[in-house]
């Protein structure tokens, strides 16, 4: 099935699409967290988390880039509907006609939804993998038995 058809007429489906990827986020401190947790545990739950959560940020950048050539068709369209206008205008003017369009205003809207989402996940994953550089310094520091050397 394609992205399109998932959405349904006018994205009507987005908000069930995104839904899930919402409630994913709400373990993210959960497993981020590493107190209480063993060295061991920490570190082979690393990728695993790391890898699940990348692979939702990239299917959400699928949906971006979707929104991103609508917001682009959209736009066409318009600008090719103002061929048959009495005068002729700038591009400039055309572009300030489109940003007001309703048409363009709802699909952009939906973009910047998926946007919004795809920028969390983009964080989550940036916190795993500081989180690993923070395991992996905390591993060297406990085999060179350096635990309560004060800076």
């Amino acid at each position: 099935m394609s992205i399109k058809e998932d959405l349904g007429d006018g994205y009507k489906n987005l908000g069930k699409m995104l839904e899930p990827y919402l409630v994913e986020l709400d373990t993210k401190d959960e497993h981020l967290g590493i107190k209480g947790k063993t060295i061991e545990l920490a570190n082979r739950e690393q990728p695993q988390h790391l890898s699940y959560y990348d692979e939702r940020r990239v299917e959400l950048n699928t949906l971006v880039k979707f929104f991103d050539s609508e917001i682009a068709r959209v736009r066409s369209k318009l600008i090719k509907g103002m061929e048959n206008y009495p005068r002729d205008l700038s591009d400039r003017m055309k572009e300030k006609y489109v940003d007001q369009e309703e048409s363009y205003l709802k699909v952009y809207e939906k973009y910047l939804a998926v946007k919004e989402v795809y920028g969390l996940y983009d964080s989550v994953v940036e916190c795993f993998r500081a989180r690993g550089y923070a395991l992996n310094n905390i591993t060297k520091i406990r085999v060179a038995s350096l635990e309560d050397v004060v800076l």
